[in-house]
């Protein structure tokens, strides 16, 4: 399973941020908090979202991956690890890394 910390890896690299306190900026949320979260914390579910449309992801792949570093017991863990794997595999359901489209 792949940590949040190389999604962020990945929005530098596309968006051309050469620091932690860029992406930061970006992402608007504190250096300390990127740092955290290279450090294995987690980030909110609202972050993971926009992320995953920044990167043109899955929202899911991410929010995965944070439930299974939030969660306490083994299974679960495990069940969100499994989620995860699954959600790599398939292509973004948004597509293109925009808003959900409501409309017909």
């Amino acid at each position: 399973m792949k940590l949040l910390a190389s999604y962020l890896d990945e929005l530098k690299e596309i968006k051309k941020l050469n620091t932690d306190t860029e992406i930061a900026e970006f992402m608007r949320v504190s250096r300390q908090h990127i740092s955290r979260i290279r450090a294995g914390d987690y980030m909110s579910e609202e972050k993971c979202f926009l992320l995953a449309q920044y990167l043109d992801r899955d929202p899911l792949e991410l929010i995965s991956v944070n439930r299974a570093l939030r969660a306490k017991n083994q299974e679960i863990r495990e069940f969100w690890t499994d989620v995860h794997n699954k959600c790599v595999r398939q292509p973004n359901p948004v597509g293109h890394g925009g808003p959900l489209k409501t409309d017909k």
